[in-house]
């Protein structure tokens, strides 16, 4: 991923997951379900096609931060994330080792994250007290850095390689499994943590009062801290973990999320590569959440597809891409904006 413009003038990059919404049916009823985005669909209809590499949030975000990662290898996502956590920087191979919920489906175990789960960091603390009484003395460390990222570092480093916590939200876990020579035996490890996390004290009070159990750990994002590489990017405007923590190890100024974009462009007064997610949409895609999906997409066509198309033509930016995951990358100038004859197609003709 790169940004294109040149000089001081400004180029945005946004960078938004979910953007294509829950599934492809829900996008078909588009019309009857009341979301109307004419001016992105317009965006996308001009905008020229970047690739056809179709790869999620986190492989998008870290080629932002022009970190790529061998394919028989994770994403170093735990070490990254871990030093926005906890504000610590080593050299150590580090895995996150987030609580999840599996829930039975027939021959299935369908999982589910903090999201829906809503645990505290004093019951996160509380279970990995109780964890830790079994596991301490052969030198693991398991920290709840926040609620719904702990990170866990094990005697040995292991050869395996993860799925993304992401990827594996209301699907089949039997299908995203650890991979590779050390497989086996992580498997059997997440076996024991899930027996003792079923007579967890702090569980049997959260069953009592009518919450979700923390049954089970889902082991991902394994390695070491990546080396930061320069990045084109004036300013990040993020509040997403992985692209925050990529942003400060790069010494890459960051600020918040403008409520529009007019007030981004207020802001913005200094020109250059800007990289902004726009993350909202994550949760409600991944769990099916429509009415959530539709909220994002209104106020995503009104304060920022719209104003940008108009910024555009008018030159007060140079060029927009845009990219989401599973989805080509899509570049858009003022040049592009006048395309005119380049009819719009529906969202659900993107998948």
């Amino acid at each position: 991923m790169s940004a294109s413009a040149s000089g001081s003038a400004t180029h945005l990059t946004l960078l938004i997951p979910g953007l294509l919404g829950p599934s492809r049916a829900a996008l078909q009823g588009i019309s009857s379900t009341g979301v109307s985005v004419p001016a992105l669909e317009t965006l996308l209809a001009r905008s020229n096609r970047l690739n056809d590499v179709r790869v999620d949030l986190e492989t998008l975000t870290f080629e932002a931060f022009s970190l790529r990662v061998d394919e028989n290898q994770d994403l170093p996502v735990a070490a990254v994330t871990r030093v926005l956590d906890l504000g610590v920087v080593d050299k150590g191979w580090w895995l996150r080792a987030d609580p999840v919920y599996l829930r039975p489906d027939r021959d299935r175990l369908l999982l589910a994250d903090n999201t829906v789960l809503e645990l505290t960091q004093v019951e996160a603390e509380q279970l990995v007290a109780e964890v830790m009484e079994v596991y301490a003395n052969d030198g693991w460390i398991l920290k709840p850095a926040r609620p719904d990222r702990w990170y866990i570092q094990p005697p040995a480093v292991p050869e395996i390689i993860t799925a993304p916590l992401p990827a594996v939200v209301g699907r089949n876990v039997h299908d995203y499994l650890p991979k590779g020579k050390d497989s086996k035996a992580w498997c059997t490890i997440l076996n024991e943590i899930q027996i003792l996390l079923h007579t967890a004290r702090t569980n049997s009070q959260r069953e009592s009062r009518g919450a979700l159990p923390i049954n089970s750990l889902w082991f991902w994002g394994g390695g070491r801290l990546p080396h930061p590489q320069q990045v084109p990017w004036t300013t990040v405007w993020t509040g997403e973990p992985l692209s925050l923590a990529l942003a400060r190890l790069s010494q890459t100024p960051t600020a918040a999320v403008p409520e529009s974009a007019q007030q981004w462009l207020a802001q913005a007064q200094t020109g250059g590569e800007h990289l902004m997610v726009l993350d909202e949409a994550r949760s409600a895609a991944l769990y099916g959440d429509v009415e959530a999906w539709q909220v994002f997409m209104h106020a995503l066509e009104e304060k920022w597809i719209e104003p940008l198309l108009n910024a555009l033509k008018r030159d007060a930016v140079r060029s927009v891409t845009l990219y989401t995951e599973f989805a080509p990358g899509f570049l858009i100038d003022a040049k592009k904006a006048r395309r005119w004859w380049r009819r719009r197609r529906p969202l659900s003709s993107y998948h």
